[in-house]
């Protein structure tokens, strides 16, 4: 990394909501003194019942979206906001109802995180996250055009990665600003795949530093061991299995001229699900003609 000075950063914290049953107040309190400014969108088709309980407050600010356009329209709406009223930002936060926020705090107070927000080159620095459920790490992986390089799940120094997940990644506003709106084609999976390909096609480079951690639940998951390695199904129902499997044939079509590697990745993801759904999960039949299903919708759809 190149040296030059660190400035302070304004983090605005977007937050979305989706499970009614998940209360997110209790969670916003303990962060609120490490953000310049919170943003709670209320994805719930209807009114979060919990939301209305919470008083007025300078640093939140609540927007109804009701689900349109999914993740990624909650995302939209809240970058349009931070446009709108916080011009002053430098950093976005992402954040989910479900993720450990004991671990903000830590985050955004390292010197790793303060060097790596600060340098123009890196478009987004994120800790390496913990699957609640099962207890592994993520395996992060590096892209090249014709060849990928999966680090092992003990990694333990930063290092530059092709992917994160929106939940605790924080973002230069003026990498989004270059990248655009998240994808509501795409709607919830893989928006956040789809964005850091267009992060690193834009010249951008994306860090994981594992020496901070935090824990986070995608799907249900399911750990189960295969020829002696210890690997993990990610539980999810039918129609989020039609969806994940669409949207990965479709970015494999989007992607797959300037990263060979990525289509082929995809390809061994999809091979990866239909073995965890045949071994761990329950439903296996229906999850199966799901996958099947979505794949021929992505393979047929467009990406628009």
């Amino acid at each position: 990394m190149s040296s030059f000075g660190l400035n302070k950063l304004n983090v605005i914290g977007i937050i979305v909501t989706f499970d009614p049953q998940i209360d997110p107040i209790s969670s916003v309190t303990q962060i609120l003194d490490s953000l310049s400014h919170l943003i709670i969108v209320d994805n719930c088709p209807g009114n979060h019942p919990l939301l209305g309980n919470f008083g007025c407050s300078e640093k939140v600010s609540i927007i109804k979206n009701s689900n349109i356009g999914g993740l990624a329209g909650a995302y939209n709406a809240a970058l349009s906001t931070v446009e709108l009223e916080h011009p002053e930002a430098t950093h976005i936060l992402y954040l989910d109802d479900d993720t450990d926020m004991a671990s903000v705090r830590e985050f955004l107070g390292s010197k790793n995180t303060a060097m790596l927000a600060n340098d123009p080159k890196v478009a987004a620095v994120a800790p390496i996250y913990v699957e609640r459920t099962t207890g592994l790490r993520c395996a992060p992986i590096m892209l090249n055009r014709f060849s990928y390089k999966m680090f092992p799940r003990t990694l333990s120094n930063p290092t530059q990665v092709s992917f994160l997940i929106n939940s605790m990644s924080l973002w230069r506003v003026d990498a989004i600003r270059r990248i655009g709106k998240y994808s509501t084609v795409l709607a919830v999976d893989h928006i956040d795949t789809d964005y850091c390909l267009r992060a690193a096609l834009h010249g951008y480079q994306l860090v994981i530093d594992p020496t901070l951690s935090f824990n986070h639940s995608i799907g249900k998951r399911r750990s189960y061991t295969l020829l002696g390695k210890t690997l993990q199904s990610g539980g999810h129902s039918p129609a989020r299995r039609r969806m994940i499997a669409r949207n990965t044939v479709l970015l494999a079509k989007r992607y797959g001229w300037n990263y060979p590697s990525f289509a082929f990745l995809c390809l061994m993801r999809l091979c990866y699900e239909v073995v965890g759904i045949t071994i761990a999960e329950d439903e296996s039949v229906p999850k199966l003609s799901a996958t099947f299903k979505g794949a021929l919708s992505g393979m047929f759809g467009r990406y628009r």
